[in-house]
């Protein structure tokens, strides 16, 4: 696995998680624009599993997501740090390959680059309590 393909990808699902959102897509039907071949690197098995995953239990992601926010309501977060949320949480979920650790702290980078000031220290502590529950 090379590490920026990596890094490029779940860019590229946070993005296509915030348009899933934008265009109230849940059902997949825009995949292909997704999805269009635009000279990216991107990990490809990664991506396809991470959308599968995602449009089978974005209810159970955001469970997750409302049970740890506890300061806020869903409804009330910021759509981006939402969708970086999502991804994160979907891979604490469906990918057991990837530890934790590397989840949030790739979690919190993006925060850092799309999020406002506040986000990364919110991704982090909702991402924080999920880590913790599941290692007790």
């Amino acid at each position: 696995m090379n590490v920026n393909r990596r890094k490029l990808s779940r860019e590229h699902m946070m993005k296509v998680i915030f348009q899933i959102e934008a265009r109230n897509d849940f059902q997949g039907s825009d995949r292909e624009i997704y999805f269009e071949d635009n000279g990216k690197k991107l990990e490809k098995e990664y991506c396809e599993k991470m959308y599968e995953n995602f449009l089978a239990n974005h209810d159970c992601i955001d469970e997750n997501i409302k049970k740890y926010s506890t300061e806020w309501d869903i409804t009330r977060i910021a759509k981006i740090d939402l969708s970086i949320l999502r991804l994160a949480i979907a891979e604490i979920l469906f990918f057991p390959d990837i530890d934790v650790a590397v989840t949030i702290n790739e979690a919190v980078n993006l925060a850092k680059l799309y999020g406002a000031e506040n986000s990364p220290a919110f991704v982090n502590a909702v991402l924080g309590s999920i880590a913790k529950e599941r290692r007790e």
